[in-house]
């Protein structure tokens, strides 16, 4: 896991742990062992640490969170990582830390360990502990106040943002930036044998900087960014606002603050201490169990469990089953999309924004130019924002086309269907795609709603259909349902899945009914949000019980931001396939049929003004709220804030336990995984299923048949769990 060589006085010392390079407790015992060697070597004069040609370490082992059963736990794995790292610092040759690719986690509190720091132009640095509920508890919140000040520490603990090399230096994170040449292939560094990647150039680059004069120090002994105490003041003044905007179950920002004033005020091994400490508290919330739980649960989605539904199981006759497809590899040389709308353009951009080229075919010209529109729009905002040069975006630009023919799609790898939402639609636009293309070609339907078999139709190779269900808008929404059907090739759903990772999305195999898995769950709980309209709950108050509930915004604002005619359609599709939903809203079949659609009209269940999406009272739905009261006999007598929560939140459980019931997903961890991801369900508590196990599933199913007594089937549960 390490290797140990010496060229020219200079132990270099390599970690080797494939594929990552991540940090287990066998790692730093061999990094210690290394360590003090070097330090007895009479040869050795200096030591660099580093990792792969492109990559120094991705941090610690998060397999190590398993084991993590009790505070002591909690508060050992954290003393093994600070005691290895004083290890570090405490050498009495100095240490040079050389670091490559992408720097987060522990692997950045080794390098903030060791004497100097040079990196690669495009090395980026991150703590990312704190999205997943913790603090870092390797001495992050110690040493990296003490590099960078606690202004710029704190943000990056609490936020997790990363930064680039630029930055980094500019902080004094890194003492050094190994420049890339501006001729050649290889990240060159001045002085390094020609063509040799920074592997090597960053030796003789940190050679140079040990060289120069430079005296070390330890990184705890540091106090010339601590002196100002206004500029620490204001730094925790910030901090403090943030935390208020915090919500109590998510404990480890506060935390962090806690250990880095700490470490200001009282000493640095007092602020060790207290790392340890509040990191063992964070690991006994519920709420960092929950998100440690779903970053595990993510990895899984993509992994099918073996059933029928998942392989090529049958064939036209006289048809194998086998396909001349894309190789196994996954690698989708190009790709097209039929539909410019806005799911088809964000499609489109998440696509070529991967490297994916794709030709957009759209039979309207003008969709076609307001697509390229958003396409440029979207482009030139990162851009502005530091995230792609000019260059890039050129680069981009030229990897998407659009026509209003057919003959350009039919070397494609792979088709998206992304047209309305209507079956006839769709099966004409499939059947023309097939019709186009050759055999070779994936052919996937972007249907949110409608069952794929009912779309395949007379297809000629249904082995190759299955469905991609993206979500809006399309290149940032981080969820890709992969629907499968009895007949698709396990071949097209591996590629499928593969493209869906390149892209930068999570797939979640999910089996095909009407919904599929994160619609099917979440429409009923839309519509149980207009249903309580019907019962007297003002909008308001339905969608600020869901936002304290943990949602970034309730049902209602998020339909006016939908379109209400597109939820009165989807519901349309879903009553027809699950009548034990009940029958459609009338407040909202009212509002759709009187033009109040949402933001797009500027009024739906709330008003808004030009340019201002700000959700307003909307006197002419509370009219039709008050009709449709009146017309079955129902007052408008308040709803409590905890009843519209129980309902709601109970009406998602309940729906889930159908969906597993049917086998639509694998694992209760990737419908977890999926409703986190495609509704925002609140991660911090755990997902749908998640959420009801901790509740206690016997006092969740005495509730529904509470529910179900007084409100109908639709909450009567299931034989599942």
């Amino acid at each position: 896991m390490i290797h140990y060589s010496i060229s020219n006085k200079l132990c270099v010392l390599r970690l080797d742990s494939p594929p990552l390079n991540t940090i287990t407790f066998a790692l730093l015992d061999e990094l210690c062992d290394a360590i003090r060697l070097a330090n007895s070597d009479s040869r050795v004069q200096a030591i660099v640490v580093m990792g792969d040609s492109d990559h120094f370490s991705a941090g610690a082992d998060v397999n190590l969170f398993k084991e993590i059963k009790c505070a002591e736990d909690a508060i050992r794995t954290s003393r093994l990582f600070q005691d290895a790292f004083d290890v570090v610092e405490n050498s009495d040759k100095p240490v040079v830390a050389a670091v490559a690719g992408k720097v987060m986690g522990s692997a950045l509190e080794l390098a903030a360990a060791c004497h100097f720091r040079v990196s690669t132009e495009t090395t980026t640095f991150n703590m990312p502990e704190v999205r997943l509920g913790i603090n870092p508890g390797a001495g992050g919140t110690q040493r990296l106040p003490r590099l960078i000040g606690p202004q710029a520490a704190l943000d990056m603990l609490l936020t997790g943002k990363q930064i680039d090399a630029r930055q980094a230096a500019t902080l004094g994170l890194v003492d050094a930036v190994c420049p890339v040449p501006k001729k050649g292939p290889g990240l060159i560094c001045p002085n390094g044998p020609e063509g040799a990647s920074h592997k090597l150039n960053l030796v003789p680059f940190s050679a140079r900087l040990l060289r120069a004069d430079r005296i070390p120090s330890k990184t705890s002994e540091r106090v010339e960014k601590l002196r100002d105490g206004q500029a620490n003041d204001a730094a925790f003044k910030q901090a403090d606002e943030l935390l208020a905007t915090v919500r109590p179950e998510i404990v480890a920002p506060a935390k962090i603050v806690e250990a880095v004033r700490t470490g200001l005020n009282e000493s640095f091994r007092a602020g060790l201490l207290k790392e340890r400490e509040v990191f063992a508290q964070c690991m006994d919330t519920l709420a960092t169990q929950n998100k440690i739980y779903l970053f595990f649960a993510t990895r899984q989605t993509a992994k099918p469990k073996k059933e029928p539904g998942l392989i090529c199981a049958k064939h036209p006759p006289g048809r194998s089953g086998k396909l001349n497809l894309v190789p196994f590899s996954g690698k989708i040389g190009s790709a097209a999309v039929v539909g410019m709308g806005s799911m088809g353009t964000g499609i489109a951009l998440a696509l070529i924004g991967a490297g994916v080229p794709v030709v957009v075919r759209d039979e309207n010209e003008p969709a076609l130019q307001k697509g390229m529109a958003r396409v440029k729009s979207s482009l030139e905002k990162q851009v502005r924002r530091g995230r792609l040069s000019q260059k890039q975006l050129e680069q981009t630009l030229g990897l998407i086309s659009t026509t209003t023919g057919w003959e350009e799609i039919a070397k494609a790898d792979l088709v998206i269907e992304s047209v309305f939402e209507d079956i006839e639609v769709k099966r004409s636009v499939l059947g023309r795609i097939e019709q186009i293309c050759g055999d070779r070609t994936i052919i996937a339907s972007n249907t949110s709603t409608i069952n794929l078999d009912v779309l395949a139709g007379a297809m000629r190779n249904p082995e190759r259909f299955l469905g991609m269900h993206f979500f809006n808008p399309a290149q940032r929404m981080p969820l890709v349902e992969i629907i499968t059907r009895q007949a698709t090739s396990r071949q097209v759903v591996t590629t499928a899945t593969a493209l869906a990772k390149r892209i930068g999305k999570t797939p979640v195999l999910v089996k095909n009914r009407e919904g599929f898995l994160v619609n099917r769950i979440f429409l009923p709980y839309v519509k149980e949000a207009f249903w309580l309209l019907e019962e007297g709950a003002e909008p308001a108050a339905v969608d600020a019980a869901m936002v304290e509930f943990g949602f970034p915004m309730g049902p209602l604002v998020l339909m006016d931001m939908a379109g209400l005619d597109i939820f009165v359609h989807a519901d349309t599709v879903m009553n027809r396939a699950f009548p034990r939903h009940g029958g459609p809203s009338a407040v909202a079949t009212n509002l759709v049929e009187q033009g109040h659609l949402g933001q797009k009209t500027a009024s739906g269940v709330y008003k808004y003004e030009p340019g201002d999406y700000t959700p307003r009272l909307n006197d002419a739905a509370g009219h039709i709220i008050d009709r449709v009261r009146q017309a079955r006999g129902r007052p408008g007598a308040a709803i409590d804030r905890d009843e519209i929560t129980r309902r709601l939140v109970l009406r998602l459980v309940s729906e889930a336990f159908h969906v597993m019931e049917e086998g639509i997903a694998g694992r209760e961890s990737d419908l977890d995984v999926a409703m986190v991801l495609g509704t925002g369900f609140p991660d911090f508590r755990g997902g749908v299923l998640k959420y009801a196990r901790d509740a206690g599933l016997d006092r969740v199913v005495s509730q529904l048949k509470e529910l179900a007594d007084k409100h109908g089937e639709r909450f009567s549960p299931c034989r599942y769990p």
